[in-house]
Formats: C-alpha cells, structure tokens, sequence
C-alpha cells in the first residue's frame, strides 16, 4: 500500500511514517518505480507506535515493544 493509505489508516504525517523508518521500526518493501510498499504488517506496527507514543512511551523502547504480538 502507499504511504498516502497508510497516512489515512493511522493517522500519522508522512514524515513520521519516514522517521520511523530511518529509526528502523518498520521496513516497507520498494517497488521497481522505488516507491514504498507498506505491508499490514507494517501497517500494524505503526499504529502500535502511535498507541505507544500516546502513551507517552519512550521511541527508543517502542522498537522492543512493537515486536509483541499481544501475547
């Protein structure tokens, strides 16, 4: 999905979908025109971040934290 889906499904600006990204917390795909592809995986793991983030947790921890998968 393209980063304007991905804005609209979590409510996150395109430079924090791309701070994410160079912090190493989520690893879209690239397509052969270079654009991203966004998984639902990452999909998933940035709206766990942003739930993080409200919860005032700190970015160096949601790396760990947004491995778990609820269990």
């Amino acid at each position: 999905m393209h980063i304007k889906d991905v804005e609209q499904r979590t409510g996150l600006s395109r430079a924090n979908i791309r701070y994410y990204e160079q912090e190493g917390l989520v690893h879209p795909a690239r397509r052969k025109n270079g654009y991203r592809d966004y998984s639902p995986d990452d999909l998933e793991t940035l709206l766990r971040i942003r739930l993080l983030r409200r919860l005032d947790v700190e970015l160096a921890k949601c790396g760990l934290a947004a491995l778990f998968d609820g269990a």
